[in-house]
């Protein structure tokens, strides 16, 4: 894959997801305090940005492995392989939004994160509730499509690193509106 046809399929795909993402700020703030907040246009922003996650780790297991793992576990245990600070990576969101530091991948070294849970529970399951009476449609929240957009910017650049015409790192090129542009360990 080149930069001009990663740029056109992927980047600009992070890129309408995250549009979308920030234009819900005009209704629920970008804050901790709006964490549990849901809604149907955050079910629509997980469905697809967990969809664009496991498209993406799957493309990185092709270039790694001959035969790609199935399930979304099993692709970010050859990512983790590959890349072993994968789970540490931090990124922070910018200023205007309330200032957030972001491991997304954290647990999915002994598990699944809780957003990506969240995302299968939404996917598989959306009207089952648990023994509070919450639906799982509820897990489509602030906080889970913050977590999984951040875990698509992370991917997304580990994917940029990888291409072989690319000039500048994906830290000068692939500019967030939503995150700071340094990966933090």
């Amino acid at each position: 894959m080149t930069k001009d046809e990663f740029l056109k399929v992927y980047w600009k795909q992070y890129r309408l997801l995250e549009r979308d993402l920030i234009q819900t700020d005009e209704y629920v703030s970008i804050d901790k305090d709006n964490y549990n907040t849901f809604s149907s246009q955050y079910i629509k922003l997980l469905l697809t940005t967990c969809s664009e996650i496991d498209s993406i780790a799957e493309l990185l297991c092709g270039i790694h492995e001959d035969k790609i793992p199935y399930g979304i576990r099993n692709k970010l245990d050859v990512l983790i392989e590959e890349y072993p600070n994968l789970k540490k990576y931090r990124v922070n969101t910018k200023y205007p939004y309330d200032i957030t530091n972001i491991t997304p991948m954290d647990k999915f070294a002994d598990s699944v994160s809780d957003w990506w849970q969240a995302y299968n529970d939404i996917k598989h399951r959306r009207m089952q509730s648990n023994e509070a009476g919450r639906y799982n449609y509820t897990k489509a929240n602030l906080k889970n499509v913050l977590y999984a957009m951040a875990a698509l910017y992370i991917l997304n650049r580990k994917l940029y690193d990888r291409l072989e015409d690319v000039g500048k790192s994906g830290e000068e090129v692939l500019i967030s509106n939503l995150f700071e542009d340094k990966l933090i360990l």
